[in-house]
């Protein structure tokens, strides 16, 4: 379903952020032009911020204070830089999803409509805590300036321009791989449910079986281009949130009792809630994807001929491969987040550069 400036519904907010950094859907000069600026403008600042810290480097906080939005806007480049290589195979994700949603029944669409309403208000609320942390930052560390008795205004200007266009790309790359894993899941239940309701021995029960399977072979198709084209920002999201937790959990530390940590829990929460966006949904997507096996099993199997008992067990051997969001030697699933190495591997690091402290 469009919108009146053809936005599809389910991905307005999406839409949104993504062409205000330059990736909308046709390849135009105001596009490419608007890319360039909001990537660029965040290079200079992840320039900006490594010089700072090689100037600063015998003064720990100094340097993680400089670190911690050098590897952010790092994370947003990578977004960026995904968004545009595959600017075309996500719009065309998109449109595919509107196709399939065309072709569902009325209590279908509303399974669909569902997911699509919880991802609209997490995209919404993604999109307003997100700017309110850029802003927090940049405001306290132009405070921090104006209270220091030399005071260097380049680098907080410099965050001021830059980390809004770090925000958009957070929310434009994260909001729309929640949102089609979303969509994924929804047909996932909708794929389960036909398979349960499947009477053998009417008369065109074969037929729906073919169509069905068929059905199913697409979803995992489209399963396995989503996470091909957000493979990279997996990677580089799990193993950079480490390195950041670590340095926002140090720097809690040495500044416990101090307002200044109102900053570090937010940017902080902000670092759980973009790796928990990833694991959450990728969690889902393995889950649901095996739960079409237990599905098939539900039917009544039983009462259907050899031939197709045997396309069924076809059936039940492709659902019990789960879609993983996988990416190189890391996984975004919820046991990554709580058990590998995320939230593990940054309380580890913080008790290590507590030790060289003393």
């Amino acid at each position: 379903m469009l919108g009146r400036d053809g936005t599809v519904d389910f991905f307005r907010v999406q839409s949104i952020c993504l062409r205000a950094i330059g990736i909308s859907r046709d390849d135009t000069r105001v596009g490419r032009v608007l890319f360039a600026f909001s990537f660029f403008t965040v290079l200079v600042m992840k320039l900006g911020t490594v010089m700072f810290a090689v100037k600063h480097i015998d003064e720990i906080m100094l340097l993680c204070d400089c670190l911690g939005p050098t590897f952010t806007a790092y994370l947003g480049l990578v977004r960026q830089y995904n968004l545009r290589l595959h600017r075309t195979e996500v719009w065309s994700i998109v449109d595919e999803f509107a196709a399939l949603r065309r072709l569902l029944k009325s209590n279908e669409i509303r399974i669909v409509q569902r997911y699509n309403r919880i991802d609209r208000f997490l995209a919404w609320a993604y999109l307003i805590t997100a700017m309110s942390t850029g802003v927090l930052f940049v405001g306290v560390a132009l405070v921090l300036v104006v209270l220091s008795e030399k005071a260097d205004w380049k680098l907080p200007l410099l965050m001021d321009v830059a980390i809004f266009w770090v925000v958009l790309d957070c929310v434009a790359c994260d909001s729309s791989f929640g949102t089609f894993s979303s969509c994924l899941v929804a047909h996932f239940v909708i794929v389960q449910e036909r398979f349960e309701s499947l009477q053998f021995g009417a008369g065109n029960s074969q037929h729906h079986l073919g169509q069905l399977i068929e059905y199913h072979k697409h979803i995992l198709h489209v399963s396995d281009r989503v996470i091909d084209a957000y493979k990279n920002v997996i990677l580089n999201q799990l193993l950079i949130s480490s390195i950041l937790l670590c340095m926002l959990g140090f720097q809690l530390v040495l500044s416990a009792g101090t307002s200044i940590m109102v900053v570090y829990v937010a940017y902080g929460t902000a670092i759980i809630i973009q790796v928990t966006y990833y694991c959450y949904y990728g969690s889902q997507l393995y889950h649901e994807s095996t739960l079409v096996h237990d599905a098939v099993f539900k039917s009544n199997w039983y009462e259907a001929d050899v031939r197709t008992q045997k396309m069924l067990i076809n059936c039940m051997m492709r659902a019990k491969k789960p879609v993983n969001a996988k990416s190189g030697f890391t996984e975004a699933s919820l046991p990554t987040l709580r058990a590998v190495a995320i939230l593990n591997s940054a309380g580890s690091y913080v008790a290590l550069l507590m030790s060289l402290m003393e």
